[in-house]
Order: C-alpha cells, then sequence, then structure tokens
C-alpha cells in the first residue's frame, strides 16, 4: 500500500513538484540489504494470486521495477499504481498479455500499447473505468451503459461515467479508431514536460490570519501585505507580474458591516469617489453562495481612473486602501512594481461574507480580485483577462483548512445556445450619448456573440407606453420581429431610434410596462419571427438614466432593493413589475431555458446627478427587477457602453450554456478538450469557464447541427466543506 500511494502521490501531483517521483528515483528510500529470498515457488508470497514461480521465484529473485523488492513479494510489480491482483485477469497462473509483446500486464507499464501507461488510464488503479463499474446483487443497478453479468455490471464504455479514465487493457476504449493516446480524455493528467495541455498546476496559500486559504497560478508572486489602521483586518498580494498577464491581485478581509448588498452598493460607491471622474460600475456582479454555502458576490467590475499615470500595483494600493476603509499610506506593498503605466484600469472582485473560522461567530467580508490596465484585460489575445477572472468569480479562494482533489467530467455534447434578447431603451435627450455607445458597439457584440455560438435574436423598443412593446426594425422602421445574427446594422438603427416608425417616448419612461407589452406580444402569435422561442434563454437589458415611471406614479421610494419599494412595485396597476419577474424566474426553473434582466442605469450613488455624476435618477424598478432574478447592473455614466455590453453577453452564453459541470472547479486549473482535441482557454478559439452559472463555453469552435461531441473537462476543487458533501 505504501509504494501504490507514494505512486498516486507522484502521478497527481498533490504535493506539488517533488524531486524523485519515479521507479528510478525512488530507491534511495527502499532498504536494498534484506531483500528477501523466494524459498516457495508455489506459494503466493504478496498475496496477488501469481504463484511465486511464475513472478520470479529464482536467485536471485527477479525485481522488475528496481525498487528492492523481488516480484514475488511485490504486490504492484511494475509500480505503475495498478495492483498485480488486477492486471493479472482471471487466470493469475497464465496472467494477461493484452497487447501480446510477451510481457504480462503486471510487468507492463502500457498493457495495450496505446501511448498511455496503465496508471494514466486507471489513475485510481482500482481496475474499473471511472464509476461505471458497478456491482449488482439485485440485477438492475447497472447504468445504461452496461450489462449485470454475474454480479458485475459490465462496461460498455460511457465517457460520462468514465471520470477521463480509459481502458488499460484495450488501445482503443471506444472503439472509434482514435488510440486512447490520442484522445480527448488526455487532458485529465497534469501538465507536464511532454504535454502543455492537460490539468494546471495550482499555487495554494494560507492568509496568515489563519482565516483563509487561496488557490492561484503556480508562478505567482504571493505577498504578505502591511496594513496598518484598520482592526481585525489583513491582505495579500498576489503579483502575476510576467508578460502577457501583468495583473496585481489581492486577497483581504475585515470585519462586516451590515448587509452583504448594502455593503457591496457602498464600497463600489467607495471605490468611484475614491478615483478620478471617469470611475463607474461596470457591473454590479453575481449574487450565488459559495462552494461552502456563505454568500458572495461574484465578478464586481470597475473602471478606476487615475489622475496621473500609474502601475496595476499602485492602483492595487489605493483599491485595497477604498475596500478596508483606510488611507493609501496604510496599505504597505513590499513587491515591485508591475508593467507598464497607464490612467485607465478595470478592477474585477468578490466579496464572501462568512465567519473567519468555524469557531468563529463573527461576520467578515472576503475580498478577493485583481486589477489589470483595462486595454490589456480587453485584448484577448493576452492572458490578462482570465487572469483577473481566476481571481475575482470565488472559485480561487476556501476556509484556511480546506482540501482538494482532483477530477475529470466526460460529456457526450450538442451545442444549443439559444438566447431571445430584448433591448429596452430610454431615447430622452439626455441619453443619446449611451445609445450612440450601443450603436457604436454593435458589430463587436454581434461578432462576439456568434464565435461563442449563440443563436441569438434581438428585439428593440423605446420606453413609450403608447408604443405597446413593438419591436424597431431598422431606421424608421417597426415590423414588431427580431433581428437576426446578420442585421447588426438594423440593430445599430434601432439602438439609437429604438421607437422606430413610432412615437419617441420624450422624456417619460415607462420601461417596465414597454418590457411587459414586448413579453405579452411576442409569447404565442404563430409567427415564427416573433414569437419567442420556448427553447431560448429569454434577456432583458433595461437602459435607461431615470425611475421608472409608472413607479414614480404610485409613489414608491427608498434605497436600492428596499422592501417598501418591492411591495409597491407589486402592486402598481399595470402589474408590469410581476408579470416579468414571474415570468423570468418560471423560465429559470426546473429544467427551464432560463430568463434574466440585466440594468444599466443611474448606479451607484456617485453616478447620479446628486454624486457628481450624470443620472437623473437611480433607475427604480430596474434595479429590483435585475436582482430578482439574478441579473447584472451596469453604470449608465460610462463613458461608453463597450465594456458593459460584453459583460452582459458573457452573462448570456453563460446562461445559455448546457454544459454545467458536476463540481465547481478551482478554475485556474482548468482543462478541456472538444473531441479528440485539447483546447487552450481562449475567447477567441478555444474555450472558458464561466464561474456565473458553473459552465464551459466554447468560442470559435465548429459544430455540426445534430452531431453530439465528446467533451472532457479537467480541473482541480475544494473537497473540504463543500456543501452538499459528495
Amino acid at each position: 500500500m505504501q509504494k501504490k500511494l507514494f505512486y498516486v502521490v507522484c502521478l497527481l501531483g498533490v504535493w506539488g513538484l517533488m524531486a524523485g517521483c519515479s521507479p528510478d528515483n525512488k530507491q534511495a528510500a527502499n532498504n536494498t540489504n534484506n531483500i528477501p529470498s523466494c524459498t516457495d515457488p508455489d506459494g503466493d508470497s504478496d498475496g496477488d494470486g501469481i504463484p511465486n514461480r511464475v513472478e520470479g521465484c529464482t536467485e536471485p529473485a527477479r525485481d522488475s521495477d528496481n525498487d528492492g523488492v523481488p516480484d514475488f513479494a511485490d504486490p504492484d510489480s511494475d509500480n505503475d499504481g495498478v495492483s498485480d491482483a488486477i492486471e493479472a485477469g482471471p487466470s493469475p497462473a497464465f496472467p494477461n498479455d493484452s497487447d501480446f509483446d510477451g510481457t504480462p500486464d503486471y510487468l507492463d507499464t502500457d498493457s495495450d500499447n496505446d501511448g498511455m501507461l496503465d496508471g494514466e488510464e486507471d489513475r485510481d488503479g482500482d481496475g474499473r473505468i471511472g464509476h461505471c463499474g458497478t456491482t449488482c446483487p439485485l440485477g438492475n443497478e447497472c447504468h445504461a451503459s452496461q450489462t449485470c453479468i454475474d454480479g458485475q455490471c459490465v462496461l460498455s464504455f460511457n465517457i460520462e461515467c468514465s471520470m477521463g479514465e480509459t481502458s488499460r487493457t484495450k488501445a482503443d476504449t471506444d472503439g472509434d479508431g482514435t488510440p486512447d493516446g490520442q484522445e480527448g480524455s488526455r487532458i485529465c493528467l497534469p501538465q507536464s514536460e511532454s504535454s502543455s495541455f492537460g490539468r494546471k498546476p495550482v499555487q495554494f496559500v494560507t492568509s496568515s490570519s489563519g482565516f483563509y486559504k487561496v488557490a492561484t497560478e503556480q508562478q505567482a508572486t504571493v505577498l504578505e501585505a502591511g496594513i496598518s489602521n484598520a482592526q481585525d483586518s489583513g491582505a495579500k498580494f498576489i503579483d502575476l507580474a510576467w508578460e502577457p498577464g501583468q495583473v496585481a491581485g489581492f486577497s483581504a478581509h475585515t470585519p462586516s458591516f451590515g448587509d452583504l448588498e448594502d455593503e457591496v452598493n457602498q464600497l463600489v460607491a467607495r471605490l468611484t469617489t475614491r478615483f478620478a471622474a471617469g470611475s463607474v460600475v461596470r457591473s454590479s456582479g453575481v449574487r450565488k453562495l459559495s462552494h461552502d454555502q456563505f454568500p458572495v458576490v461574484i465578478d464586481i467590475s470597475v473602471e478606476l481612473v487615475t489622475a496621473a499615470p500609474m502601475d496595476v500595483r499602485q492602483a492595487r494600493q489605493m483599491v485595497l486602501a477604498a475596500l478596508l476603509n483606510v488611507t493609501e499610506a496604510d496599505v504597505n506593498d513590499p513587491g515591485a512594481a508591475i508593467g507598464a503605466s497607464g490612467s485607465r484600469f478595470l478592477l474585477r472582485f468578490l466579496v464572501l461574507k462568512r465567519h473567519p473560522t468555524p469557531a468563529d461567530a463573527r461576520d467578515f467580508l472576503f475580498f478577493q480580485g485583481a486589477v489589470a490596465v483595462w486595454d490589456q484585460y480587453l485584448d484577448n489575445a493576452r492572458q490578462t483577462g482570465f487572469l483577473v477572472d481566476d481571481l475575482s468569480n470565488g472559485s480561487g479562494i476556501a476556509e484556511f483548512t480546506a482540501s482538494f482533489e482532483d477530477e475529470c467530467e466526460g460529456y457526450y455534447f450538442s451545442p444549443t445556445l439559444k438566447a431571445d434578447i430584448i433591448w429596452v431603451i430610454d431615447e430622452s435627450g439626455s441619453m443619446g450619448e449611451e445609445r450612440n455607445s450601443v450603436r457604436d458597439n454593435a458589430l463587436y457584440f454581434f461578432q462576439h456573440a456568434q464565435a461563442a455560438g449563440l443563436d441569438f435574436r434581438m428585439g428593440v423598443v423605446d420606453m413609450n407606453i403608447d408604443n405597446d412593446g413593438t419591436f424597431c426594425t431598422g431606421q424608421d422602421a417597426s415590423g414588431d420581429r427580431f433581428l437576426l445574427p446578420g442585421q447588426d446594422t438594423s440593430f445599430s438603427s434601432c439602438a439609437y431610434a429604438p421607437h422606430g416608425a413610432l412615437v419617441e417616448d420624450g422624456s417619460v419612461e415607462n420601461g417596465l410596462n414597454q418590457a411587459r407589452q414586448a413579453l405579452e406580444n411576442h409569447l404565442q402569435t404563430g409567427d415564427a419571427t416573433k414569437d419567442i422561442r420556448n427553447d431560448a434563454l429569454l434577456v432583458f437589458i433595461f437602459m435607461t438614466d431615470e425611475d421608472d415611471e409608472e413607479a414614480e406614479v404610485e409613489g414608491c421610494s427608498g434605497g436600492y432593493n428596499d422592501p417598501g419599494v418591492i411591495s409597491c412595485l407589486e402592486t402598481t396597476p399595470s402589474r408590469s413589475f410581476s408579470t416579468l419577474r414571474t415570468a423570468l424566474l418560471q423560465r429559470q426553473a426546473g429544467e427551464g431555458p432560463g430568463g434574466v434582466a440585466h440594468a444599466i442605469i443611474g448606479y451607484p450613488e456617485s453616478c447620479l446627478g446628486t454624486g457628481g455624476g450624470t443620472a437623473a435618477e437611480p433607475g427604480m424598478g430596474y434595479y429590483e427587477l435585475a436582482m430578482a432574478t439574478g441579473g447584472l447592473i451596469g453604470s449608465v455614466c460610462a463613458a461608453d457602453m463597450g465594456m458593459t455590453m460584453d459583460l452582459i453577453l458573457d452573462s448570456i452564453v453563460a446562461e445559455a450554456s448546457p454544459l454545467t459541470l458536476m463540481h465547481f472547479p478551482i478554475s485556474v486549473s482548468i482543462a478541456a478538450s472538444l473531441d479528440s482535441g485539447p483546447l487552450w482557454r481562449s475567447r477567441v478559439n478555444g474555450f472558458d469557464y464561466h464561474a456565473s452559472t458553473n459552465s464551459v463555453v466554447f468560442y470559435g469552435q465548429s459544430f455540426t447541427p445534430g452531431t453530439i461531441s465528446e467533451v472532457f473537462v479537467s480541473y482541480r476543487r475544494w473537497v473540504t466543506g463543500v456543501a452538499p458533501v459528495d
């Protein structure tokens, strides 16, 4: 057992890179002075079922793996992680030789000669392929791909229960003509010198406070930050300084000061006011539960502008000072400058609320995220975006004592990413620049959606209640139908003049009422060009700098998501808020296609005219609908809408993706393959992971309609504290 454990540790890399992780380098640990002699050729000294005489009961005794233990006394004679008892087969006196090369399987590290070692194919050494092989005492316990024979489920290979394993005795496990060594399942192994594809190595670092553990890039430099004048607070810097990365990451903690949503609103307001004019919220983030079931808001995105050029490390110092509510002088960074200077940055981070330890009942806020130069984050040819996202999506932070394990999941995949997207746009004079920006970014928005394989349609309405939710279809045109992927020019015209051929809305914004009427108009008309598809994600995107008009008339007032505001919205004469919320949540229920509302509004308070911004009102009604359905909230005060549109589209693609993982990965470790080809992590030609929906999305890949592809996803994940326990 000790030798098998040694092999598994070496193979999985649980403790990182280890000197001596090979049979040859293991010799120093063996006692070669007391090699046993074989005195009973007919016996079975190691209990593997193979007679001693077959295992080389000679003088000197045979030692195939040169570990100092002769084969007759060694339960794993070739040190491949699979026991001799399993590899010998049904007749141990005549051991199996699967590839007929003259070397029996129990002495052959690649028994089927397929280019993969036996221990790589049967990684847990149990003689089964994943969890497909099981017992069936009642005769009805087998997977659909199996047959029950003599109390055992006999496998007809199915990648969905294989856990990325393949047969060590059959060179082409699935019989598709491709040897196992060339199949996509090889990404289930860790990266190595011989293969840059596969599960990425991860660095684990614990906080000096004893409150949390961080998983990040292996080559990152992690330093303890010095924080003054912040009681019970602390931070770590995570420097990802290489080119093309140049990201300044961080993890921090501080005592909680209220309700999580209120805290997030105060934090983003503090950030936008501490930095220079032009600093705005691009996304309020996604509310969910952490892997251990604590409330967390992930992927909060803030555009930060500085009065003078600085590098990302200096910008991070300002960010931490704002998050911990101290001065910049109170944050001591022992590291060096990172990358080129800039004055426009993107900050993405999470806010997690939980107890610091199981024995400590206090509520603390935990932050994790990163700062990057704006243009570098947007450049899909760089690693910058992935490095930032991995630190802000919640997958890399866990309780102090958390442990981890490796997973590999297989899927039969048929892409069905569908979304019907309805824009509800305020066309009052104060929104002219914002509408221009949506128009100018329309082509990229359409191209990005197509690159992600999204089957999408766009509907555009204004906020004039008299227009009855009618879709714009082009300049001075209102054909009341969806626009298709090739009609980005028509969408551009509608984004700027969403009334089409109808009456402009002026300064009265009935966005919720118009959205409700658009929903009711297009549920089932009998016209495929107009109907909202039953199998598509339904999305509303509201863009306005004012509150919903009906909510104002009915006297709804209060702060963001105030219970009184919600109660008032629920009882308006049109019931627009309630109708939309119910429809979207019903589409989310069960196995439905999903529904969500996003809002680009006067958020946070620094965006309002009273806070130095340009928005007249905070967007009452739209904020509450987005929050109720899990949507994003962006600031209408942004100088351009490109980044906000991009973040919303990423969320739409993630929501529409049918490939949801069984467990939650540490995203920095993730690897994927499509059919037999490993893929790079890329938003141009590869794959990406979206933590908001725990899904994998493919970019730039060609799929044939009606065909099924094979997908493997390999990763490392937290196992301590996971709820439910698995």
